[in-house]
This record gives structure tokens, sequence and C-alpha cells, in this order.
């Protein structure tokens, strides 16, 4: 209750949510916490990836494995998880992982007004781009080039 006389803090997680292993190796974050959060594209997060296994007889919920990661929010709310990681932990496509996400860092507060630019340019185009003979050299006013002279 905000605003009342006796409070109690605890540390809790975010948000705690459950997401399917995509054959890309890649988990979404539910759009209501996304929202809820203000969470875009490029924000970074904190989670930690549990392997689980219900036990519905005895309801019971059982972490196998789970793993610290910090990743880049991609279209839609993806999640990359390493191969390294997937295999660590014997991730399989189609696998439903625990996600609790622990921590979240806004892109535009990481960044200088020029790297973000850099940054934003580089994802457009991915890590790189074909340039036809006579296309002219792509240039941003925000980056410093060099000229060659020849004497």
């Amino acid at each position: 209750m905000k605003g009342g006389n006796s409070m109690t803090e605890t540390i809790e997680p975010l948000a705690k949510f459950h997401a399917k292993l995509n054959v890309e190796g890649r988990i979404t974050i539910p759009s209501p916490t996304r929202e809820l959060l203000g969470l875009n594209q490029n924000d970074y997060v904190e989670v930690i990836v549990r392997k689980i296994e219900v036990d519905h007889a005895n309801q019971k919920i059982y972490v196998l494995k789970q793993a610290y990661l910090i990743s880049r929010i991609g279209v839609n709310g993806t999640l990359f998880l390493p191969k390294d990681l997937q295999r660590e932990m014997t991730l399989q496509p189609k696998e439903l992982v625990e996600v609790l996400l622990v921590g979240l860092h806004r892109f535009d507060e990481l960044l200088s007004p020029k790297g973000k630019l850099l940054l934003t340019k580089s994802q457009s185009i991915g890590k790189w781009a074909f340039i036809e003979p006579n296309q002219p050299l792509p240039r941003e006013p925000y980056i410093s080039y060099y000229s060659y002279v020849f004497i």
C-alpha cells in the first residue's frame, strides 16, 4: 500500500513467466509484461532462465538447472538464448522454460546520442550490406570520416 504507515520492502523479480523455446533459440517476453514495465526493442534485461520439470501428481515444480543471462530485447519482445547455454541446460526447441526477469536497462540510458544512431543504423542494415559499383558510400553527419589524399 503506497503511502501507508507500515510498509515492508521485499526484493522480488520484476516478472515471472513461462516461455517456449523456438527453433532459433529464442523465447518471448509476454506482451502484457513488456507493456507493464515499458520494455522496448533494444532494451536489455537481466533474466534467470530455469529448466523445470512439473510433477502434476504431487503438485511440485522441480528446478533442474538455472542460468543468469543479460540479453537484448529483439523484435516482438524476443530474447536469444546462446547455443552454449542451450547445450549446457539441455534445452530443446518447443521446451517450456521458466523465466524470472530480475533487472532492466533502457536503451536510451545506455548510450550517447551518437552511439544510439550508430547502433540503430547497424541493426537496420544487419552486419553488412552490398554496395553497387556506382553507389556512393553511406555518409552520416554524426560520424567522423577521413579522406584519402593522393599526392
